[in-house]
């Protein structure tokens, strides 16, 4: 074997070329299971439900996934996630069967029908099937005449299931327009979704905007804004009463402005992921964040402004955990610390 071609294949791994994965391939190759998972998930990050349940395997009725939107459960309103990961479009034999399925069942008694049926389809469904369901009152035409074709025989193994006038007229009431489909550019294009890739797949979130700073001094920012003029006036041997008699400080002025700056540059970003669901990993960032600078809080330090100055150098080199870590600007990690303070978590001077 050729010198330069032994080099080549003894190269380390981390030197090799890595393949990308799109986000979308990541729910694209997921096994039916996983994608129920995934939409569960969905499910549970979504607002307005009372619980959300995972039904799956023989005996579901036509249920995969379902969301409660009250305490009655299955004996009031409902949503059904109805998944379905095909090698390609789901057919309109499949789609018309599946909604046979489930509005035979609740005729039965099993359950209300749902108020809303979702069909998660990362490849989306059939054309035909797209343009019944686009059109609510011909979606309900197709299934009743069509019902012996798609319905009748693969409702249950073990009967021929007839189009009876009560089953029809039960039909005929349910209202075709809660009909919706779920792609794989709508997981991607939800926040929920969004949330879910990066927790499960590390998939980047988007960044959070900038904080805006108000010209006046807002009332919630009085606490950290409080311990700062104190920090300053120890430093001088004086007090300051209120914010307006450093404004024009040489040092202190320039400093409350930039601290001022963390401090919404970290409530903006908190107020983004928050509102995108992401509670759980605001909380795991700033638990890093105060474990991270807490030492450097608690040291010994010339003044209460040497204190808080040395927290806002450390805060700046944390490396938190987590998928919003690479969102986590400096002044963001900066201004978390001053909530800290708000919330008297951090104290610059100790008595």
């Amino acid at each position: 074997m050729p010198i330069l071609q032994r080099i080549k294949l003894a190269e380390p791994a981390k030197h090799r070329r890595m393949t990308l994965i799109h986000p979308e391939r990541h729910i694209l190759v997921m096994p039916s299971d996983e994608l129920e998972k995934f939409a569960r998930e969905w499910a549970l990050l979504k607002k307005g439900y009372f619980g959300v349940e995972r039904f799956s395997g023989p005996g579901d009725m036509g249920r995969d996934v379902v969301g409660y939107l009250t305490k009655a459960k299955h004996e009031g309103d409902w949503h059904n996630y109805q998944c379905k990961q095909y090698g390609k479009a789901v057919p309109l034999g499949s789609g018309l069967g599946e909604l046979g399925k489930i509005l035979y069942f609740a005729h039965e008694g099993k359950f209300t029908a749902p108020t809303k049926y979702f069909f998660v389809a990362p490849k989306g469904v059939v054309r035909p099937l797209r343009e019944y369901i686009s059109k609510p009152s011909q979606l309900k035409k197709v299934l009743i005449d069509t019902w012996d074709n798609y319905c009748a025989k693969t409702i249950t193994k073990t009967a021929v299931v007839v189009l009876t006038p009560s089953l029809k007229t039960f039909i005929e009431a349910w209202d075709f327009s809660c009909v919706s489909v779920i792609s794989v550019d709508d997981m991607l294009g939800d926040p929920a979704g969004k949330i879910i890739m990066a927790k499960r797949f590390k998939e980047n979130p988007e960044p959070a905007p900038k904080g805006v700073v108000p010209i006046d001094l807002e009332d919630r920012e009085m606490p950290y804004v409080r311990q700062l003029l104190d920090a300053y006036g120890e430093r001088d041997s004086c007090a300051y009463a209120d914010h307006r008699e450093v404004k024009d400080h040489d040092d202190h002025g320039p400093h409350l402005s930039m601290q001022r700056e963390r401090f919404f540059d970290a409530d903006a970003f908190t107020r983004f992921y928050r509102d995108n669901t992401m509670s759980e990993e605001i909380d795991l960032l700033r638990d890093d964040i105060y474990h991270g600078v807490t030492d450097t809080h608690t040291a010994k330090h010339d003044d209460s402004l040497a204190r808080a100055n040395a927290v806002m150098s450390q805060a700046a080199n944390i490396q938190p955990s987590g998928v919003l870590s690479r969102h986590a600007r400096v002044p963001v990690k900066q201004g978390i610390c001053h909530h800290f303070a708000n919330e008297g978590k951090l104290k610059w001077r100790k008595k």
